[in-house]
């Protein structure tokens, strides 16, 4: 084994190199090492349930996993279609108290709105259990939670 330092050859049982003093790490510590960062894919099967929650609370990842860059891609896509949620929820109260007269209009409309937001939440929880990343259409373009 070489010294990553100095370059000088050090027997694999020294935990400190000998020419310049630079502390070596074993095989072992190498490998508990990379056992310690997990992949993606490791993460993905560790926290699948959490990233497929985020699409109903959105902030789930942040607490759980907050360093996870795919929770952090779930929880921005969950905050986002809470946001449009409200906001569309909000634009159909405004419609139907302004055409009262076409309650039957409105309220198909307030229906489809919901049948909408449950169909993307729906898309977002598939791809979060398939291990994808992929953005929700026509709203997962934006970001707030980088």
């Amino acid at each position: 084994m070489n010294c990553t330092t100095c370059g000088k050859e050090v027997a694999e049982t020294v935990k400190f190199c000998d020419g310049c003093g630079t502390p070596l790490s074993s095989k072992e510590e190498n490998m508990q090492g990379s056992v310690r960062s997990a992949s993606p894919n490791q993460e993905i099967k560790e926290h699948k349930g959490i990233f497929m929650l985020s699409y109903v609370l959105f902030f789930l990842p942040l607490i759980s996993c907050p360093t996870s860059k795919i929770g952090r891609f779930h929880a921005n896509q969950g905050l986002v279609l809470l946001i449009t949620s409200v906001a569309g929820n909000i634009a159909v109260s405004i419609l139907s108290s302004l055409l009262t007269w076409l309650w039957a209009i409105t309220s198909f409309i307030g229906w489809a709105w919901g049948i909408v937001v449950l169909a993307l939440i729906i898309i977002g929880m598939v791809n979060a259990n398939k291990g994808e990343q992929k953005p929700l259409p026509v709203i997962g373009g934006f970001t707030i939670i980088k």
